[in-house]
């Protein structure tokens, strides 16, 4: 008989044997998020579950859940404020405050309703060229160019660094102000763009013209978490839009904001949004590809980066006092809303500054 061929006819990965009834699932399916398996996949992915107990606690993560369990007192999913939020910080130097916020003395905040009719969110969202929508990557972009444009960066001479920017319009805005903007993000092809496509991608007429653009806009490929040691010291400010979502655990996220000082003058401001928990301050979000800080989180991170000197500036956690500010969007074809459910957590866009120490040039 002939050897069979390395790769050919292998036989294939045994599954796991099932251990729940196909019954069981289905019903699990009914009575925990109210609806039937789509597929007999479906069914067959939580047959391999070790018990009923532990089916439950996958159920219970999920958004259909919560989004029944947490609209059982008045029909709609809400929001309560945690006292977390609210207590006095054990470290009396964690810069604190909780007050509303607004977009016109922006500090380090959350995505809150108010700030969407702020005149500042109409005035930088028309100057990039967009439509005023409610959405928290919108309040992003805005609460960033708000940043820096308070600190006296949104200026001609300035030169800022644009970490995972994707196709943002915050480079376009800038160089039209007279900022020298190095944009960077991954490589083309984890972007899914065409090669040398990433540049133009930021490219926005309606916002400058090309020559300007071509003159102060520039494109690096980087990835985030290993910051190259030639851009040390080389800028007036730096930022980032929801990027270190992605970059993977907690301590990842946080030893990144702290190693975007490096590439600051002093005195330089590093301004980033990302996901904050506003439902717990212990529970880790449990996702594959998606971290959330805590409020422990930014304590720690404000005393590693004191005890070297730098400084974050106020921390405001008022998650907002609007009717919007109490409901939690867990639907995907739902309204948007600041707060976001992903499984037993809910999820805002939070905005954080930190200052290199030194003074500006």
């Amino acid at each position: 008989m002939m050897e069979q061929q390395a790769g050919q006819d292998a036989p294939a990965a045994a599954k796991p044997e099932p251990k729940l009834s196909a019954e069981a699932v289905t019903w699990a399916f009914r009575l925990l998020i109210s609806r039937d398996p789509f597929t007999q996949e479906e069914i067959e992915n939580q047959r391999t579950l070790p018990d009923l107990a532990t089916l439950r606690r996958v159920f219970a993560e999920t958004w259909e859940f919560h989004d029944f369990f947490d609209s059982i007192p008045d029909g709609v999913p809400t929001y309560g404020m945690p006292i977390f939020l609210m207590r006095p910080p054990a470290d009396p130097a964690f810069p604190f405050r909780f007050a509303p916020p607004s977009l016109e003395d922006p500090v380090g905040q959350m995505c809150t309703a108010a700030q969407f009719d702020d005149p500042a969110f109409t005035e930088i969202m028309q100057a990039m060229g967009m439509s005023p929508m409610r959405s928290r990557r919108s309040w992003e972009q805005a609460w960033i160019v708000s940043v820096l444009a308070t600190h006296g960066m949104v200026a001609q001479g300035r030169r800022g660094l644009g970490l995972g920017v994707g196709r943002e319009r915050i480079p376009s805005l800038l160089a039209s102000r007279g900022v020298q903007v190095l944009a960077s993000d991954l490589a083309a092809e984890a972007l899914a763009l065409p090669e040398g496509a990433e540049r133009m991608g930021l490219f926005y007429p309606e916002i400058l013209h090309l020559e300007d653009f071509e003159q102060l806009v520039d494109y690096r490929t980087l990835d985030m978490r290993q910051l190259p040691a030639d851009l040390d010291g080389q800028f007036d400010f730096c930022w980032s839009a929801s990027a270190l979502d992605r970059l993977g655990p907690v301590e990842a996220a946080a030893a990144f904001l702290e190693e975007s000082l490096r590439v600051l003058k002093p005195g330089g401001i590093s301004a980033h949004t990302f996901n904050l928990n506003i439902s717990s301050d212990t529970a880790l979000l449990r996702h594959p590809s998606l971290c959330a800080l805590r409020r422990q989180d930014l304590e720690t991170l404000a005393a590693r980066i004191r005890s070297q000197g730098h400084e974050m500036l106020p921390v405001n956690l008022h998650p907002g006092l609007d009717a919007e500010d109490a409901e939690v969007s867990a639907r995907p074809d739902g309204p948007p809303r600041p707060k976001q459910r992903h499984g037993s957590s809910v999820l805002t866009s939070f905005g954080l500054v930190l200052r290199k120490a030194g003074a500006q040039g």
